[in-house]
């Protein structure tokens, strides 16, 4: 869909440094531990979800730990065994807004030339140095506009600078998710990339990977009814009914038509309250296609891949689950933005309450089988 095979510029390095985290993903294996611990551990994290992220991003956390893997119809041979995951994480419910990427933008405007102005986006110059961009006044809900036009490299850096709490020391950008002095080209041909393939271990915030793409947009634990998982493949609506495109009120996705002015780039993310996939994710079809962490095509000419659905996208291929394509992580596509993931932290006291909840499971079995 977007395989662009041009020979893609250098990328200029960012002198900084790596301030790494210890927040991990949970991975699921209470099964396996007394009773005791299991609801100590969720209820601490269940006290960790329900606060509100320090990015300012608007997450939705993604369960059904050990879901099958998707199996479905597939003819490009690309999400086949893919979708399957063994830990708890959480995406962004819509897109990255105007507002989010404008406070990155202002932040570090001038002083990285690599970050570059969207192609599309709700926000307009002001000629202030101490605030560069502010958002658009002639546009409604500018600030919930979805960013396209932006590299994937920049991306990363988004990440990377909210793992570091949103420093304005351009340190901030260097590492965290990635490292960036990994970015750049080698081949024959110059096009063969070098970046960091996937996110630091210890990443709180990264791209998210095709298999957490996928599942988080067709996989529905209550497919089949309560508790029940299954896979959907024609839709990102929680069935297999076709996406209908039009404008809100009248069809499901900002996606396969024009309005006058261009104004199908001015309608905000969220206008689709209805079009929800089975874990709440707005926007999924429609507005920008969305970059992925994983690389399509690893042993060809590498890119990165590309899903969702953006403006352009015709009904034909609207919603498909295999409906994927690629870009070069240095080129910027107008119908290209992304959104975040973000790891679940595992709550310290949780773990250090592990000796004496287990003390208190072990005696307690022994009282009840010496009744």
């Amino acid at each position: 869909m977007w395989y662009v095979m041009s020979v893609p510029p250098p990328f200029p390095r960012v002198t900084a440094i790596h301030r790494s985290r210890s927040f991990v993903k949970i991975a699921f294996l209470l099964p396996f531990a007394p009773t005791a611990i299991a609801a100590a551990i969720f209820l601490y994290a269940s006290s960790a979800l329900a606060q509100p992220d320090p990015s300012g991003i608007d997450f939705v956390t993604i369960g059904a730990v050990g879901n099958p893997a998707y199996s479905g119809p597939d003819p490009n041979h690309r999400v086949t065994g893919r979708g399957g995951i063994n830990y708890l994480y959480k995406l962004g419910r819509t897109e990255v807004t105007t507002s989010q990427w404008m406070e990155f933008f202002n932040t570090f405007y001038g002083r990285v030339n690599y970050i570059g102005e969207p192609d599309t986006w709700g926000a307009i110059a002001t000629g202030n140095a101490s605030q560069p961009f502010r958002l658009n006044p002639s546009i409604p809900q500018a600030g919930d506009i979805p960013v396209s036009g932006i590299i994937w490299r920049a991306s990363a850096m988004y990440c990377n600078w909210l793992h570091n709490d949103k420093s304005t020391d351009i340190e901030a950008l260097q590492n965290g998710a990635y490292d960036i002095s990994t970015f750049g080209y080698t081949g024959p041909g110059g096009n063969i990339f070098t970046d960091q393939a996937a996110h630091n271990p210890d990443a709180r915030y990264w791209i998210p990977t095709l298999d957490e793409w996928i599942k988080a947009s067709y996989y529905d634990p209550n497919y089949g009814g309560a508790g029940v998982g299954g896979w959907w493949w024609r839709s990102i609506n929680g069935s297999n009914t076709p996406i209908v495109n039009g404008p809100p009120g009248q069809g499901q996705a900002n996606a396969g038509f024009d309005l006058p002015g261009n104004g199908q780039y001015r309608i905000p993310l969220g206008a689709y309250p209805d079009t929800l996939t089975p874990w709440g994710l707005l926007d999924a079809a429609g507005g920008t296609a969305e970059f992925l962490e994983t690389i399509a095509n690893p042993t060809e000419v590498p890119t990165r891949y590309v899903a969702g659905t953006a403006w352009s996208t015709p009904n034909i291929s609207s919603g498909l689950i295999y409906s994927l394509g690629g870009e070069f992580p240095s080129i910027p596509d107008y119908q290209i933005g992304f959104r975040v993931a973000a790891a679940i932290p595992a709550p310290a006291t949780a773990w250090m309450a592990y000796p004496a909840l287990y003390w208190w499971g072990r005696n307690t079995r022994k009282s009840t089988l010496c009744r």
